[in-house]
């Protein structure tokens, strides 16, 4: 009753104050054309840099909100008809001390000093392209959306970027042709905005968008830039074809396949484009982490295949974010082992048609075990309302993994003010799902969740019931039978005075799980007694967990230990560590402590990374639960060693070694990437796996596969 009077008034303030933004002052730029075009070498000595635009004044959003930087940043634009250019410069009074550990594009530089651009070309502030940079010209660029908790880098794009460092600090230089961001050529107009990451002194800073109640990345406070018609679009086709050898040994049995395909887009309007995709390959994806599952439930494992991955957030629902999910691609293309399944080939339309969000997909998948050729099918559709909410419906059709019919119908309405009471915002999301499944027949999820994401006073809250046979064959459900409800609360004390405290912050979190008849099935009390940020970067933070689980039958956690029906009630103790990633050595540290089920266990998790350069990082990670119960003894482990070598930004190599002492399997992935251009990509990928047996029979490890990848992928724009 409470969640529903809370959101009966979150709508209604909602829709009152959607239109009742504050108002601001907005800053344009406008962009000369340029007849000369710079040498993109990441100096700023070129003469086109004299007469572009200048964005300067940046404000911080951390730590000192509203603030001028502590060290200045300097921006110039300019254009041809083909390219975008920006140029940055950085400004260090200690240049020496400038933090660049990362070169591998898309790889994390959260440690390093960084530099991006935002850009807006339909002037929504809900979607968006992000390019990123560092003193090293490593490149990152990502995609926008209002509904991501993040930006999704998985998205990649054909651009240019080169940095160069000197006495005043450092500079770089963007190339971003127009070709390879959609746009509406009839506007003169975009939004802009940029950001800077001053990692010495933790500071954030931005051109326009720098308050702190808005995600580091957002669109909505953007400046403006115009002088932008008469730009060339090209044809708005990217064909995207490869070529791969790949070499299995598994068992006694040798394998060897040549394959070729292709991925084939075209913008049919300026904002939407429809791809086309034949013998689909996914060679290169990173490989999985090993887990061990210590729970009653499935483990989620999220998406890493760049098909699937573009174009995502159009086909998101509802705001959740893990569980129940109606679509999850990861369905498609990998059976419940994880193996491959080739996809045939495929179409999908992603993207908007005025205020109308679209997403289609259809994938035919090859023969499979004893399943026949198979056919899914997904849309998903939204409809903007207001400034900054929609609502839409979602349709999945298609089991991938068996011979049977099933079909997803859902709606939702996500309610969002960005600006609602002092700059502050709140959101609220509300979805319905039914599944229809040959075996199970229909059943269906309904639920909703509010966020108040807001400094520095946070809070959140989630009701979702789910049905017995709730069955979304193209989805993921972790828990049904049941209703799951959940209200948190943070609060961060700011501190001005301290020469190393950034903040103090305290909070509290009530989850549960009640099954349909009313019983209940789990709940969890957490207290943040306290988190200690610093000025440099690292956190410290202390909670108590206050655990109870109901047991109705068995539960064997591990093999050989079983755990009897009962109810089980705990206090668990934890202490939290993360240092700061500008280090040569950093990394964080979990330690649990108390009752576990009918006994107790000790809890730990690790993480250590070294960087002794910009060419090379060691990664060490584990993690342990060892426990002492009356029904038994065991302890369950993981591990990880990972080496990351990068001698240019064009060219990378990854290692990882993962064991966990519960399969008893051990897994090795080697990638090795070259750049030949933006664009065009080769790899080499060599996975080996070794493992006791089928019943863990050996008494040593026997390697039971060996796999070798060679892939050239190739980009032509049009």
């Amino acid at each position: 009753m409470i969640f529903f009077f809370f959101h009966l008034f979150c709508f209604a303030v909602l829709a009152f104050s959607a239109t009742a933004l504050f108002g601001q002052e907005v800053k344009l730029l406008t962009i000369p054309k340029i007849n000369e075009v710079p040498q993109i070498d990441g100096k700023l000595d070129d003469d086109c840099w004299l007469e572009a635009a200048l964005a300067k004044d940046f404000r911080q959003r951390r730590p000192e909100e509203g603030a001028l930087a502590t060290e200045k940043t300097e921006v110039r634009i300019c254009r041809n008809e083909k390219v975008l250019y920006i140029g940055v410069r950085c400004f260090d009074s200690q240049p020496d001390k400038i933090r660049a550990g990362v070169m591998q594009r898309d790889a994390p530089v959260k440690g390093d000093d960084y530099f991006f651009v935002l850009l807006d070309p339909f002037q929504r502030s809900r979607e968006g392209y992000y390019f990123r940079t560092n003193p090293n010209g490593a490149k990152g660029e990502a995609l926008i959306n209002s509904d991501m908790r993040r930006p999704n880098m998985d998205w990649d794009t054909i651009w240019e970027v080169r940095s160069h460092r000197d006495e005043l600090g450092w500079t770089a230089e963007f190339a971003i042709p127009f070709r390879s961001i959609p746009f509406d050529s009839s506007s003169d107009e975009w939004r802009i905005d940029f950001g800077r990451w001053f990692s010495r002194n933790q500071e954030r800073s931005r051109w326009v968008g720098f308050t702190r109640n808005r995600q580091w990345f957002s669109l909505e406070e953007a400046g403006r830039i115009d002088g932008l018609l008469g730009v060339e679009s090209g044809k708005g086709i990217d064909f995207k074809p490869y070529l791969s050898s790949k070499w299995t040994s598994e068992g006694a049995i040798d394998d060897y396949e040549f394959d070729a395909g292709f991925d084939l887009f075209y913008r049919m309007t300026p904002s939407l484009t429809s791809t086309f995709t034949y013998n689909t390959d996914f060679a290169e994806t990173e490989v999985d982490q090993q887990k061990v599952n210590l729970t009653r439930f499935p483990l989620f494992f999220p998406e890493k295949r760049d098909f699937f991955l573009e174009g995502a957030e159009h086909f998101s629902f509802g705001g959740i974010d893990k569980s129940p999910l109606a679509f999850h691609s990861r369905t498609i293309g990998l059976s419940t082992e994880g193996k491959k399944i080739d996809v045939v080939g495929g179409a999908k339309i992603t993207g908007r048609h005025g205020p109308l969000g679209i997403g289609v997909l259809g994938m035919r998948l090859d023969n499979h075990d004893s399943l026949n050729s198979d056919e899914v099918f997904v849309s998903r559709f939204t409809y903007d309302l207001m400034e900054e909410s929609k609502i839409g419906t979602i349709l999945t059709y298609g089991d991938p993994q068996d011979n049977l019919d099933n079909h997803l119908v859902g709606v939702d309405l996500n309610l969002r003010a960005s600006e609602w009471w002092q700059g502050q915002s709140v959101s609220w999301h509300s979805f319905y799902m039914s599944t229809n499944d040959e075996v199970k027949g229909s059943d269906d999820v309904v639920g909703s969740w509010f966020s108040f994401p807001n400094y520095p006073f946070r809070m959140g809250g989630h009701w979702v019931r789910t049905g017995e046979d709730f069955e979304p064959a193209l989805g993921f459900v972790r828990r049904r039978g049941g209703q799951s409800s959940s209200i948190d609360f943070s609060y961060a004390f700011d501190q001005p005075d301290s020469d190393w405290l950034d903040d103090i912050s305290v909070g509290a979190e009530y989850t549960r799980y009640d099954l349909l008849n009313g019983s209940l099935d789990s709940e969890e009390v957490e207290l943040k007694m306290i988190e200690l940020r610093t000025l440099a970067g690292d956190s410290f933070g202390v909670e108590f967990e206050f655990e109870r689980e109901v047991l109705n039958e068995t539960f064997e956690i591990v093999d050989g230990v079983n755990l009897a029906a009962g109810d089980y009630r705990g206090i668990e103790f934890e202490l939290e560590y993360q240092s700061s990633t500008n280090r040569p050595v950093f990394g964080e540290l979990e330690l649990g402590y108390g009752d576990y089920y009918a006994g107790k266990a000790f809890k730990i998790g690790s993480g250590l990374s070294w960087r002794p350069s910009k060419h090379a990082q060691l990664n060490l990670g584990g993690g342990l639960t060892s426990a002492e119960l009356t029904v038994g003894d065991f302890d369950a482990w993981t591990s990880s060693l990972g080496v990351r070598i990068t001698p240019n930004t064009r060219l990378s190599f990854n290692s990882i070694v993962q064991y966990d002492n519960q399969s008893e399997r051990i897994g090795i992935n080697n990638r090795f990437r070259y750049i030949l251009k933006s664009g065009n990509d080769l790899f080499f990928v060599f996975n080996k796996g070794f493992d006791k047996g089928d019943n863990r029979e050996l008494e040593s490890f026997r390697t039971y596969k060996t796999e070798s990848i060679a892939k050239l992928g190739l980009t032509f724009q049009f």
